[in-house]
């Protein structure tokens, strides 16, 4: 495994980029090479990992505690702004914070931190806020949701059994998402969405498109294929857009999203 020769110029270029980009603390060479195998797969790789995020989850997973209270100064934010989207009071706010820290930074008994779970799939920012979400809805059902957490977020979420990736995404993008959708589906060819009220809401299969249309069953397939693609790529484009995120939590939010699009769909076709 090429990341077992922690020297090589790929490797040194990656740890400047991440010293570069978290001067607080520093993290041992070896043990950044050690926490990257399994991570990473081929030194290449380097190039374009989330060398920056892993470099801090490595330290904070270590113990570092300059490197806990870096990640803390600037990801924190957006934790409180996805808990306050929850419609937490302050005091819960707190008491999540409180218990994320522990679960991140120390870990439960006979686990590690929970920050050491972080691969770099994605933006670190992201995964806390997940993470915190999580911590969110644990605490809820603990207090058996006797909070100012707003029911309309939360029971909405606990309804696809309690994803809380799913109740994050509902809670705090639900309104860029729903709007998202709606101009995605205006800006569609008007017979593009007709062939989408006909397949959903009348039900209609494929072969009997065909034969309404007078064209073979693949091409009937191929037009339906092609309003669903066009409809998912401008919902993404013009989600990922006005909610301001990146496009990896766009891509987990939108693969949550995709098997209930045809309810979303039948409704607003009904219309």
């Amino acid at each position: 495994m090429g990341l077992a020769r922690p020297l090589s110029p790929r490797f040194d270029a990656a740890v400047a980029r991440a010293q570069a980009a978290w001067p607080e603390f520093t993290v041992d060479r070896e043990a950044f090479a050690a926490f990257l195998d399994g991570r990473i797969e081929e030194d290449v790789d380097l190039d374009r990992a989330k060398i920056e995020d892993l470099w801090a989850a490595c330290a904070c997973a270590a113990g570092e505690a300059r490197a806990m209270s870096a990640v803390e100064r600037r990801y924190f934010p957006d934790v409180d702004a996805a808990l306050g989207k929850m419609g937490l009071a302050a005091d819960r706010i707190a008491e999540v914070k409180q218990g994320l820290r522990k679960l991140l930074f120390v870990g439960e008994p006979d686990a590690p931190p929970r920050i050491a779970e972080y691969r770099g799939t994605g933006d670190l920012r992201a995964w806390l806020r997940v993470t915190a979400m999580r911590a969110a809805l644990k605490l809820l059902r603990k207090h058996g949701r006797e909070t100012a957490a707003s029911d309309d977020a939360i029971l909405e979420a606990r309804s696809a059994d309690d994803d809380p990736e799913l109740a994050y995404m509902k809670a705090a993008y639900r309104a860029s998402f729903r709007a998202a959708f709606q101009e995605a589906l205006e800006s569609l060819h008007p017979k593009e969405r007709t062939l989408l009220k006909q397949q959903i809401v009348d039900g209609l299969g494929i072969d009997e498109l065909g034969t309404l249309y007078q064209v073979h069953r693949a091409t009937a397939a191929r037009w339906v294929a092609g309003a669903r693609e066009k409809l998912l790529t401008r919902t993404r484009r013009t989600f990922m857009l006005n909610a301001r995120i990146s496009s990896d939590e766009c891509e987990s939010i939108m693969r949550l999203v995709r098997s209930q699009l045809d309810v979303s769909l039948q409704r607003r076709l009904r219309a």
